[in-house]
């Protein structure tokens, strides 16, 4: 399919380009994608920051003000700086095409881009410009990012500000989040579903005997421990504990050495992610066995030094030696351990997230095995599953095949492009 003449420049608009974050992986993997697709389409990065450039043929562009603040702020400081941000995100997106504003529906965590957002919709944006907010998250599911929105708004100035009629589109990563724009007065037939893309290439590396032993040596995980990888940050709706007694449980059961990795980051200047931190390493001292905090996000890809050696090792390494995928959050805005495991070629097991799941169902994907609530009789039900290797290889290869058809790069970045390109 070839692109439009009227798509020939798309920014992406995100508060930070080249953190490590779930909205980064989205658009890593989603500019390749079109690149790959359309070698002729310009593609902007705009963000608070450029942490690093996460896509090498990409133009690059910066309004300092879209990083968050933890600063207090008055109601008429947030109008000013919220005029400030539409202001500036006309200049720098006056020659685009399409627009793609990441996470607009924030509140407290950045509650002037919010609004700002919705200015530049209402008041700057020029009539040849399609924009499309894509919502990962949303203000409304979190205390701690509804209450200033909630003070200085009234209900129905709240609505006005997310249920914009000059914005030409919703994208959402999961149906649960269309439910809720529906009931803010979005129109469905404005909102679309688009699943993040899966980069099968980060899973399709073999490691060789002597690489992975540089890898547990790096991770201090013992040689001949079979890991079961946690994917997560470390915060409290990753529910990290239940993980551990997880783990815990199934070694009983099964004698096997199994040993927790968590490949996640630890926010030092977050207290109560530290303070949740120090709570976990509690447990796994008074349970006495081995959990390896990698206490930082490994890269998407593997990086070398100059010398051609292995300065660090990508997520999908350490996915490559893992005997399983882990995940017992109780909340995810999409869910990427459910999917990347099949491209890896690994089973998940822990907890089932019924939003998150009856996504993947609707595509053909089968978790039967997954418990919703956390029991003796759930953990055997794991234990079977790892131990039947041929029942794992079975549902390992069914998902996998309706994995590459629905969630790979090029899958999603189709669906992207009709969309965008339909009106």
């Amino acid at each position: 399919m070839k692109t439009p003449a009227k798509c020939q420049k798309i920014c992406f608009c995100h508060y930070g380009i080249g953190w490590r974050d779930g909205v980064n992986v989205v658009l890593r993997n989603l500019t390749r994608g079109l690149k790959k697709r359309c070698p002729s389409l310009d593609i902007f990065l705009l963000g608070g920051e450029i942490k690093e450039k996460i896509l090498k043929e990409a133009h690059y562009k910066t309004i300092p003000e879209l990083l968050p603040t933890k600063k207090k702020i008055t109601k008429s400081q947030l109008k000013k700086q919220s005029v400030i941000i539409a202001k500036k995100l006309a200049r720098q997106t006056k020659e685009i095409d399409t627009l793609i504003i990441e996470n607009p529906f924030m509140g407290d965590y950045h509650l002037p881009a919010m609004l700002g957002y919705s200015l530049y919709a209402k008041d700057y944006k020029p009539q040849s410009t399609k924009l499309f907010f894509r919502v990962h998250d949303y203000f409304r599911d979190s205390k701690k990012y509804s209450n200033k929105v909630k003070r200085f708004f009234s209900p129905k100035e709240i609505k006005k500000i997310i249920n914009n009629e000059k914005v030409d589109g919703f994208f959402v990563i999961n149906h649960s989040l269309k439910e809720k724009l529906i009931k803010e007065g979005i129109s469905p037939k404005k909102i679309f579903y688009l699943p993040n893309p899966i980069d099968k290439t980060l899973f399709a590396r073999a490691l060789t005997r002597k690489e992975e032993k540089l890898l547990r040596k790096r991770l201090l995980i013992p040689i001949g421990a079979k890991i079961l990888l946690y994917p997560a940050r470390v915060v409290p709706r990753k529910n990290i504990e239940e993980a551990i007694l997880l783990t815990y449980f199934l070694r009983k059961m099964t004698e096997e050495n199994y040993v927790l990795v968590i490949s996640g980051k630890v926010d030092r200047h977050d207290p109560e992610g530290v303070e949740y931190y120090q709570r976990l390493k509690k447990l796994t001292e008074k349970l006495d066995f081995p959990v390896i905090f990698t206490k930082g996000l490994l890269p998407p890809e593997r990086e070398y030094d100059y010398t051609g050696r292995i300065k660090q090792f990508g997520i999908g390494d350490l996915y490559k030696i893992s005997q399983a995928i882990i995940t017992t959050s109780k909340k995810e805005g999409f869910g990427y351990p459910f999917l990347e495991c099949w491209f890896a070629k690994k089973i998940v097991i822990g907890r089932r997230i019924e939003e998150v799941i009856k996504d993947f169902e609707k595509s053909g994907l089968k978790f039967w095995w997954l418990y919703r609530k956390f029991s003796l009789a759930g953990v055997e039900k794991q234990a079977e599953i790892l131990q039947n290797k041929k029942e794992e290889k079975k549902i390992i290869e069914a998902n996998l095949k309706v994995a590459k058809k629905v969630y790979e790069i090029s899958k999603v970045t189709e669906r992207f492009l009709e969309i965008v390109n339909r009106r």
